[in-house]
């Protein structure tokens, strides 16, 4: 029986690793098949996102090359900045509009005019007229020309000045300011005004209005407010001490490198230029005379990506323009933007969204976890309940044994004295008395072995009744005492019983009582096979009844304390000693105390011998509350 149990534990545990190699290769399998999902979707998605991506760059060149085209159209329009941008107009004699760039390839130049200020210049460098001169100048200032006017007063304020009459000439330079969008030579008339009128406030030490005529004009050149060459930027932005370049030179620069080819543009086109910090686009479209061209940053450009989405621009022989500078790992099929003659390949990889990676690998092994532990935990318990069958199997076969053993040597006594009695061997009537003591004496011991199995049957199935009386203890103990007492001298040992003399009152059925104090004095002789005394005590305390019962024999290991009151179990002193018993006793003595609201406990160690001490409450103490669990064990 034991045999087929352990076969099945084994094969248990066989199964159960069958069926977890059987259920982690299934999830290895569906781990890939979802990562093949997974990676299938991630493809889907990036090239969803490349598409979507290209369509809007599309969009975005499509409509700036609409707006450079209306530009063009209408080149004295205001011009609006989009994205960071520089956005000119220029004609064959120069740029004539122009936002967002700190300078501009060329400029109209108004030295056609200057003749009409010959007569002028003659009074006032040759002959050093300056009243002569003044009284010219005075005059073209009132000329139909704007252009001739904004000459006629940058020289008619130089004139005050060589006088020495400042406040003239700040007349004039402001009359020059409100002269309206036109130029004195290469430079716009409003900034030569308000460079002069700062360059007399600082040798006027005034300065406040420095400081508002500078932040006037710094602000100007950073931001394109003047149409000024590179030269020219420069060398005021050198007088005015302004060490940073603006964002927009790059920008400025780019236009001007486009616009200096040394080849017309053709009538639309665009140029990306990488050598630049960042890249520039450049665009330009034509209309009759005019050009309107535009130089953007591309990342600012470009519309922003999907989250998540790594992107690379190149031109089609794999020239880096804008994004990562190398193709994104995992990158989806290559997008063409724009058209054959200004081709872009678009490439986009990366992860896929957040929060959709994984996910399917995540539920599967957290789905196998479950399975794995639930099927393990099954047979954990599983085993748990085989081996315990195991071990009750094996307590009911020893038990079986013992009470086999304990049978057959008082029935191989009575048979064998009975057989030479009824053969008339025994002739000497001592002898014959002799045998009828032992056939008595044997009797009683299967009369007690089966009245012992008969009541733990009783307890076991609930069946027991008490009867409950007022009882002295010490009456009860030694009566006990008295019928074991022949017993224990046939052993070679001597029961000790002592108590106080007072009277110690319990209520109890007497036979049960009787019975578990004989269990535990039988025990007690036993187990001390050298030790030839048992000492029986009873006392009250603290409302208590005490019963001690004490030798000096082999003593029960603490790791077995608890385990000698289960049925079935023998301590191993009792197997290793070879002493007769069949392993119930204890359990039925724990069972009869319990059923009066006591207890029995257990004090032992290896070699030094046993004491059980049985708790009763006293009669007049009133009975407590039973706990049928309850297992004290002292050390």
């Amino acid at each position: 029986m034991v045999q087929s149990r352990h076969s099945l534990l084994v094969a248990l545990v066989i199964t159960t690793a069958a069926v977890t190699v059987a259920l982690s290769w299934a999830a290895w399998r569906l781990i890939h098949q979802q990562r093949d999902i997974d990676e299938q979707r991630a493809q889907e998605q990036l090239g969803a996102a490349a598409e979507s991506m290209a369509a809007r760059i599309r969009g975005k060149l499509a409509e700036t090359g609409e707006r450079l085209s209306q530009a063009a159209v209408n080149p004295s329009a205001p011009l609006a900045v989009i994205d960071g941008a520089g956005i000119l107009i220029v004609r064959p004699d120069g740029v004539v509009n122009a936002a967002g760039l700190p300078f501009v390839p060329s400029v109209p130049n108004t030295s056609a005019i200057d003749a009409l200020f010959d007569e002028a210049e003659m009074f006032e460098l040759a002959r050093e007229d300056l009243s002569g001169a003044a009284t010219r100048y005075q005059n073209l200032a009132r000329h139909d020309d704007a252009t001739v006017r904004a000459g006629a007063l940058v020289r008619l304020a130089r004139v005050a000045e060589k006088r020495g009459d400042t406040d003239a000439a700040l007349r004039a330079y402001k009359q020059l300011e409100h002269s309206g969008d036109v130029r004195f030579q290469h430079l716009p008339a409003r900034f030569v005004a308000l460079y002069q009128r700062h360059a007399i406030a600082k040798a006027r030490a005034d300065a406040e209005r420095e400081r508002s005529l500078h932040a006037t004009l710094t602000q100007g050149l950073d931001a394109g407010g003047w149409l000024l060459t590179r030269d020219a930027a420069t060398w005021y932005r050198e007088q005015l001490e302004m060490l940073e370049l603006p964002r927009a030179w790059p920008l400025a620069d780019a236009v001007d490198r486009v616009a200096r080819m040394g080849q017309p543009l053709s009538p639309r086109g665009q140029r990306v230029l990488t050598d630049t910090p960042g890249s520039i686009l450049v665009m330009w479209r034509t209309n009759g005379p005019a050009t309107a061209m535009t130089a953007v940053f591309l990342d600012r450009f470009l519309p922003s990506s999907v989250a998540n989405v790594a992107w690379h621009l190149a031109d089609p022989s794999g020239r880096w323009l804008a994004g990562e500078r190398a193709v994104p790992r995992g990158a989806a099929a290559p997008r063409v933007v724009g058209d054959s003659e200004y081709a872009w390949v678009l490439h986009v990889g990366g992860p896929v969204p957040a929060g959709k990676a994984g996910t399917g690998d995540r539920t599967v092994i957290a789905m196998t976890t479950a399975m794995l532990m639930f099927l393990w935990g099954a047979m954990y318990f599983m085993a748990r309940a085989i081996r315990r069958e195991a071990a009750v199997a094996r307590l009911q076969s020893d038990f079986v044994a013992a009470v086999s053993h304990e049978f057959r040597t008082p029935l191989t006594t009575i048979r064998q004295m009975a057989e030479m009695l009824e053969a008339g061997r025994v002739t000497s009537s001592d002898r014959q008395q002799a045998y009828y003591g032992v056939l008595s004496a044997e009797a009683s011991r299967l009369q007690r072995l089966v009245e012992t199995l008969l009541n733990f049957g009783r307890m076991e199935a609930g069946a027991a009744r008490y009867k409950l009386e007022n009882l002295d203890l010490a009456d009860v103990v030694r009566r006990v005492v008295q019928e074991m007492e022949p017993m224990a001298r046939d052993a070679g040992k001597r029961i000790v019983a002592s108590g106080p003399d007072s009277t110690v009152v319990v209520q109890a059925d007497a036979n049960s009582l009787a019975l578990a104090v004989r269990n535990l004095i039988d025990n007690a002789l036993k187990y001390s096979p050298h030790d030839p005394e048992v000492r029986v005590e009873w006392e009250h305390a603290d409302g208590r009844a005490l019963i001690r019962i004490i030798d000096r024999g082999l003593g029960i290991p603490r790791l077995e304390h608890q385990a000698v009151f289960e049925k079935f179990v023998r301590g191993r002193s009792a197997v290793d000693g070879n002493v007769a018993g069949t392993g119930v006793g204890l359990a039925m003595v724990r069972q009869i105390l319990r059923a009066h609201n006591g207890d029995v406990d257990l004090e032992s160690e290896v070699g030094e011998g046993s004491t059980f001490t049985v708790t009763l409450p006293l009669a007049d103490a009133g009975p407590p509350i039973p706990d049928p669990h309850r297992a004290v064990v002292h050390s």
